[in-house]
């Protein structure tokens, strides 16, 4: 195995703007979050809080009319510097999105061509069944490895996600409302994931405006209006 990451105590600090269109979306303030502790970041809808989280492994990017002020460091370093390569800071953070998102692709290849891409040598048999088994999906899907991975249901396919991120050993996890779209058995299996992943040491930010979810944080993250306000 990969040797993992290591988490100084006090690794990231969170932006101080973000700004989409001409509409400010997170503004001021400044967030430390601890290694291996699961934190939540919690408020209304359209608060400001997915962006928040995007903004930590520079998703936003992605999205037109988006730029920041301000910064976020992990290990001390800014991820916003010119130098640091995207696609590695993303292996670093993996994410799981709101809605399931399998690739058009066998259960296999979901977690095969995501290492493939960034470079993993190893024993890929190894490496699919060990991320399946992290994410408790390995026991329903080890006899059907070579059927699409959208033909799993919603639960299953959340947790392939997970799988594939969980694949490159990332430092932290992020997960954008990872329940919001599964019904509440689902729902369930993924916060016992989440907290079984956390007891093993991933430091896990998922977002949510579910008081419920908040609850099995270690510490919650209050945003409103655009603004941290705990």
């Amino acid at each position: 195995m990969r040797t993992p990451l290591a988490i100084p105590r006090s690794w990231l600090r969170g932006s101080r703007g973000i700004v989409a269109g001409r509409r400010d979306r997170v503004r001021g303030g400044a967030v430390a979050v601890a290694p291996g502790r699961i934190t939540a970041f919690i408020g209304p809808s359209g608060c400001g809080k997915s962006t928040l989280l995007r903004a930590i492994n520079r998703m936003n990017e992605l999205l037109a009319g988006t730029r920041h002020e301000g910064d976020v460091r992990l290990f001390g370093k800014s991820v916003y510097a010119p130098a640091v390569d995207v696609v590695q800071l993303r292996r670093q953070i993996g994410m799981v999105f709101q809605k399931p998102n399998p690739f058009p692709k066998s259960i296999y290849e979901n977690i095969a061509w995501t290492a493939r891409i960034h470079g993993y040598k190893g024993n890929m048999n190894e490496l699919v069944e060990n991320s399946l088994r992290q994410a408790a999906l390995w026991d329903e899907v080890k006899d059907k490895l070579h059927q699409s991975g959208l033909s799993l249901s919603g639960g299953q396919q959340q947790r392939v996600a997970i799988a594939r991120a969980l694949a490159n050993e990332p430092a932290i996890l992020l997960a954008d409302e990872p329940t919001a779209n599964l019904d509440t058995e689902s729902s369930n299996q993924i916060v016992a994931l989440f907290r079984e992943l956390n007891e093993k040491g991933q430091t896990i930010i998922m977002v949510t405006h579910e008081p419920e979810l908040g609850e099995k944080a270690d510490r919650i993250i209050r945003i409103k209006d655009g603004r941290v306000v705990s």
